[in-house]
């Protein structure tokens, strides 16, 4: 279709289907140099450009540059579009000199009429038929790092208004390609950065019991489920001398990688713990001074370790910060709060203490062990799920694990109306059925 240069109402309306198609197109295009192609194909049917040449001075000494794109616009069509100097800019020539480099020198868009270029030292005679010249830098963070040149034929065919316009639409289109560039580059560190926390979270999964353990006169349920970003939830059952097991729950700050190293860490120590005392504070004060000797910054465990002694049902434990646990009364559906035995979160100073607090499990209590991700979990009006809510799942069910769970969960989801989560949800019920 030839070019329409009038400035009738057939030809405004042409003008505005050809920029309305465009725009449309390059909308949804998702490369720089695929994006340039189409904006070229349509812009030149009404714009009068017989030949175009791109140039670039991007990370070079001064005076030199290379040509990124130089063709007639019936190229335009072409499927190649050109090279791709964003992918092929090591093997572009770097050039100087020439009516390009002496364009260039001058950082201002400029009109040229009745050219008569031969012979250059650049471009020899590909823009000796060539008349008249529009050429206008494209600046990026203040600086003319690339220039655009529109040749016509005709001697005298471009005029002050086609230079400002040449020079506002050439800025406005490298300004949507640097935009296109860093979507994609941020789009492509996306994918990079969701790669690495699936194989952080794969190996925090890992750092998990596999299998619930038997502990005698005890039925036991966990749920672990994961925030969308790799977190800081642990638990964990460590079988100790006596007959004895350990039950720990903890939730390390944060979130991402550095929240799920911490967890390894956390995890190495405590399995690396060989005594010779196996009491919750001794435990908790030892994985607190192995903690503290790392220095990490900003970064602190709260936990909750237990000792489960079979021989006579009672269980001795130390709080380190944690959200306090749940017992709920196998003979009159009671809950109760184990708010006691509190201690500082671990990580957070060397001169720790902690105090100890000491139950007996009566036949079909159950205690639940749970992260903050549950209580803090938000509604669409941004109220939390708190620990009422908590307290009146616990309260609706049987007591049994696998129903504690279920109905957490239940109430979870009737809350937040979301299967997502900002945090991760970690419960661990156990009770006493002998």
């Amino acid at each position: 279709m030839p070019p329409v240069d009038t400035a009738g109402p057939d030809a405004i309306a042409h003008q505005i289907s050809v920029l309305a198609e465009m725009l449309r197109e390059i909308s949804s295009v998702k490369e720089p140099v695929e994006m340039l192609r189409r904006f070229g194909r349509h812009f030149y049917r009404v714009r009068r450009i017989d030949y175009l040449i791109s140039t670039s001075t991007r990370g070079l000494p001064e005076g030199q540059y290379k040509i990124t794109r130089a063709m007639t616009t019936g190229r335009l069509d072409e499927s190649d579009g050109g090279p791709n100097p964003w992918r092929d800019w090591a093997k572009l020539k770097t050039h100087s000199g020439g009516f390009l480099g002496e364009v260039m020198s001058r950082v201002e868009p400029q009109l040229f009429n009745n050219l008569q270029i031969t012979g250059d030292p650049v471009l020899g005679d590909s823009i000796a038929e060539f008349g008249s010249c529009v050429a206008s830098p494209i600046f990026d963070r203040g600086e003319a790092l690339n220039w655009n040149f529109n040749f016509h034929r005709d001697p005298v065919l471009y005029t002050r208004e086609h230079l400002v316009d040449h020079f506002l639409t050439t800025n406005l289109v490298g300004t949507a390609t640097r935009n296109l560039l860093a979507v994609n580059r941020a789009e492509e560190l996306n994918r990079q950065l969701t790669a690495q926390l699936e194989a952080v979270a794969r190996v925090q999964q890992a750092l998990l019991p596999i299998e619930i353990p038997e502990i005698p006169d005890l039925t036991i349920a966990t749920s672990y489920l994961t925030s969308q970003e790799a977190g800081g939830d642990y638990y964990d059952f460590f079988p100790l001398p006596g007959g004895r097991w350990g039950v720990l729950i903890a939730d390390v700050a944060g979130h991402g990688a550095a929240a799920a190293t911490v967890m390894a860490m956390l995890h190495a120590i405590l399995h690396g713990y060989e005594g010779p005392e196996y009491d919750p504070a001794a435990v908790m004060r030892y994985a607190n001074r192995r903690l503290g000797s790392h220095r990490i910054d900003a970064t602190f465990v709260t936990a909750f370790f237990a000792v489960y002694d079979p021989a006579d049902h009672t269980i001795v434990y130390a709080r380190a910060g944690h959200n306090p646990p749940r017992l709920k009364r196998g003979d009159t559906g009671e809950v109760l709060v184990l708010d006691d035995a509190p201690g500082l979160p671990l990580g957070i100073t060397d001169d720790y203490d902690i105090q100890t607090g000491r139950l007996t499990l009566d036949l079909h209590d159950t205690l639940v062990l749970y992260t903050d991700g549950i209580t803090e979990a938000f509604s669409a009006d941004r109220e939390q799920f708190g620990t009422r809510r908590l307290d009146d799942a616990l309260i609706g069910c049987s007591g049994e694990p696998g129903c504690v769970v279920d109905s957490v969960h239940k109430a979870l989801y009737q809350h937040t109306r979301s299967l997502s989560r900002d945090d991760d949800q970690t419960i661990v019920a156990l009770r006493r059925v002998r």
